[in-house]
């Protein structure tokens, strides 16, 4: 009688027994690659739930890194705006100063001459009441003009506005004093020829008796 095979290691004593560590050998052979299936499934699933986790922690990422990206964006935007707006404002200021400063100049330069022409007139009493009124109200306008521009600075196309109104009444104002002044000398010099011609016409109806009377006192005979 032949031997039988071994069946995993087992020297079998009959063909009964052969077939049932065949069959037994079988079924371990079947659960473990049920088991290393479960395995394989189960390493599957716990690579696929580390991949899962690391895209959404590098989503997460790119999300925060976006996120501060766009907020320094914000904040370089805003620093960029208050960083022009200043420059715009000092550039402004600086303008109306030197403006004001040239209108001052202008003014200063006005009064003076008005001053020259009026120290040749005789009427130089009235002369120096006017100028002082004239000055007075131009210093205040000067104050008035300061103190606006420092509570309009936050304003300043308003103030610019205020002081383009200003500066045309200043300049308006000089303009009629310059005007006042050329026809007061007009007047003045009409009436001294005026007198100068009536003296003469006097003297010539009374020749050969000529009268030396000064013009105020042959203004009082006329009369």
């Amino acid at each position: 009688m032949p031997t039988m095979p071994t069946v995993n290691g087992v020297q079998p004593e009959s063909l009964a027994e052969w077939r049932e560590l065949l069959e037994t050998t079988k079924k371990e052979v079947r659960e473990i690659k049920a088991i290393e299936s479960q395995l394989k499934w189960s390493m599957q699933r716990e690579e696929k739930k580390e991949k899962v986790s690391e895209a959404k922690a590098t989503v997460d990422e790119m999300r925060d890194w976006r996120w501060k990206q766009n907020q320094e964006m914000k904040v370089y935007v805003a620093e960029k705006a208050k960083t022009s707006k200043v420059t715009e404002l000092k550039e402004s200021k600086s303008f109306q100063e030197f403006k004001r400063e040239t209108k001052a100049a202008a003014r200063e330069e006005t009064r003076k001459q008005i001053q020259e022409e009026y120290l040749q007139d005789k009427d130089y009493s009235q002369w120096r009441a006017e100028l002082a009124k004239l000055v007075n109200k131009q210093e205040k306008e000067a104050v008035n003009t300061r103190v606006e521009d420092y509570l309009e600075q936050r304003e300043i196309r308003n103030f610019q506005k205020q002081q383009e109104k200003i500066e045309a009444e200043e300049d308006r104002m000089v303009e009629q004093a310059l005007e006042m002044a050329a026809e007061a000398r007009k007047i003045e010099r009409e009436k001294e020829q005026l007198l100068q011609t009536l003296q003469h016409s006097r003297a010539a109806q009374r020749a050969p008796q000529t009268s030396n009377l000064p013009p105020s006192a042959l203004l009082g005979e006329l009369s």
